[in-house]
């Protein structure tokens, strides 16, 4: 699945269109199964990705860091689309 670049000023800008890493986010929880689950699988791709904080920390405050791993993120998705190749992936 194609997503636009993720950048830094993404974390801290309001627009009337989702930014890139929203977008990701709502498709890994749908893909996770939803609710709990699905957040549970987000977080979890997150962790894979490069994101080491827990999730009462927002993207904002470590926008380098939330950037690549999105980026990083954004290019599995390019190629992946089944949650169990995801994470496959983001452990190489």
């Amino acid at each position: 699945m194609h997503f636009d670049e993720v950048k830094a000023e993404d974390f801290t800008t309001f627009s009337r269109v989702p930014p890139p890493h929203l977008q990701m986010e709502q498709f890994l929880m749908q893909l996770g199964g939803g609710g709990t689950e699905g957040t549970h699988f987000k977080k979890k791709v997150m962790l894979a990705a490069g994101w080491s904080h827990t999730g009462v920390v927002s993207y904002g405050k470590y926008p380098q860091e939330a950037c690549k791993a999105f980026n990083r993120l954004r290019g599995v998705l390019a190629q992946h689309g089944e949650p169990e190749s995801i994470l496959a992936a983001l452990a190489h």
